[in-house]
């Protein structure tokens, strides 16, 4: 099944250009043309997408998120229908591609060369907060040995401050996770209407980043690509826009053997 209009884009896959090189890596962030329709899936759904943009996967590693900090790898996924629940997944393994579904919330792709180990998140506001990136980056090295700081990070599409107006009396939680630094990461909504103080614009993707690096990954080990998604509707899915008719975009990273 192909999602969005069923057509090739061939602006994506969008792809880390110094990944490239990377022996055996294969990874991406889909478009619209290759994402998932609203409503239930399957593995076969996900498979079908990622074999119309090109790649041959032999096993494919979903789960169900739920904004939470559970990071799963392969031994973990049980054979059948049922996804478990995680928002990240991590392995060393060949021949397994590890995949995310995101509509406006942030698909994070980490890769610690060294180690050849890899990371798929999905990161909503509430997981960045309870710390989904930091327990990847932890899981990355109690399984892997991979160092945070050998470690790249991808940050594909997601909702950009221009559209992502946020409630301010969720705010304390982004400053309780990372201080008052993070405090550069939203601006207010209207400066000029104080009725408007209760909301903000936030800058969702910063904040991410501002989360790998206090996790230890080097800022200039860390790519972002893509636009926002709720400012083009053409390309991408989302959900700020599109409401319950959003379907959700592919994001995957694995080994070939």
């Amino acid at each position: 099944m192909l999602g969005g209009n069923g057509e090739r884009d061939p602006s994506y896959p969008l792809r880390v250009p110094a990944w490239r090189d990377v022996p055996h890596l294969v990874h991406g962030f889909l478009g619209r043309a290759h994402g998932l329709p609203p409503g239930p899936f399957t593995e076969a759904d996900v498979r079908a997408n990622l074999q119309a943009a090109g790649e041959t996967p032999k096993r494919i590693l979903i789960a169900l998120q739920v904004h939470g900090t559970r990071v799963l790898g392969p031994e973990e996924f049980d054979p059948g229908p049922t996804f478990p629940t995680a928002d990240a997944i991590v392995t060393a393994s060949a021949d397994v591609i590890l995949t995310i579904r995101t509509a406006d919330c942030v698909p994070i792709l980490l890769l610690a060369p060294r180690a050849r180990a890899i990371a798929a998140i999905h990161a909503g506001w509430r997981g960045t907060t309870v710390g989904i990136i930091a327990k990847t980056i932890q899981a990355l090295d109690g399984r892997y040995a991979a160092r945070p700081h050998e470690i790249q990070a991808a940050i594909g599409p997601a909702i950009g401050p221009c559209c992502y107006e946020f409630g301010a009396e969720h705010l304390q939680e982004f400053r309780t996770a990372f201080g008052a630094k993070v405090e550069t990461t939203w601006y207010p909504f209207s400066p000029h209407a104080p009725s408007e103080a209760s909301r903000v614009h936030l800058d969702l993707r910063a904040v991410v980043r501002l989360a790998l690096t206090t996790a230890g990954v080097p800022l200039d080990a860390i790519t972002v690509l893509g636009p926002c998604t709720a400012d083009s509707p053409t390309d991408l899915h989302s959900y700020r826009r599109d409401g319950a008719k959003a379907g959700r975009q592919l994001s995957y990273i694995g080994w070939r053997q």
